[in-house]
């Protein structure tokens, strides 16, 4: 059976009547919300869960009624919680930053993890440092606003605009140049005047 990322997770949480998260603690989580109403049931029966105030058999039938009816609420469930969640996939990682940068750290090797770690990327082989600092680089590009960018790749590295130009940022936007600066001083001016 294939993955299915566009799946909703279940996860059954028994906990205090007040369903407080610092009580909770993991009964089951399932994608098959059949399953759900059986591990519920379950729960109810044991005595473990109510529903709508009755335990046992009573709040067991009034949860057959329900499932019967297809009116479920879960907030109808006492000392128990049902969180619905997005199934998550390796193809998340994509769309998430703090997932794409655990995924990556855990997957490079032992000697690459601790030259980052370390922050010295001297002991690695030049073709794999140029790598490291491109996919770095582009990251960046993708996550930083460009003026920060700008900055950083100016006042930090100590790169020229062609050099920028050159790596493949298209940041000429930024670029420092006297005589936008001085219009745009002569535009102030005559505004002021206006005033």
């Amino acid at each position: 059976m294939k993955p299915d990322d566009s799946l909703t997770v279940y996860v059954l949480y028994g906990c205090t009547l007040s369903k407080e998260r610092s009580s909770m603690r993991i009964v089951a989580a399932t994608t098959d919300e059949e399953m759900l109403h059986t591990i519920i049931g379950a729960q109810i029966l044991g005595g473990t869960m109510d529903y709508r105030g009755f335990s046992n058999m009573k709040g067991f039938e009034q949860f057959r009624a329900a499932c019967r009816a297809g009116d479920i609420r879960y907030s109808d469930l006492d000392y128990g919680f049902v969180e619905q969640t997005k199934n998550l996939m390796l193809t998340d990682c994509a769309k998430e930053p703090r997932l794409e940068k655990a995924y990556r750290l855990l997957n490079l090797s032992e000697r690459e993890f601790n030259a980052i770690r370390s922050g010295s990327l001297e002991n690695l082989g030049a073709d794999r440092t140029r790598l490291i600092l491109d996919k770095a680089l582009s990251w960046a590009a993708r996550n930083y606003a460009g003026w920060d960018l700008y900055q950083y790749l100016r006042e930090e590295l100590g790169m020229s605009n062609e050099e920028i130009s050159h790596a493949g940022f298209e940041l000429d936007e930024f670029y420092e140049d006297e005589t936008d600066y001085e219009a745009e001083d002569d535009y102030e001016e005559d505004c002021d005047e206006e005033l």
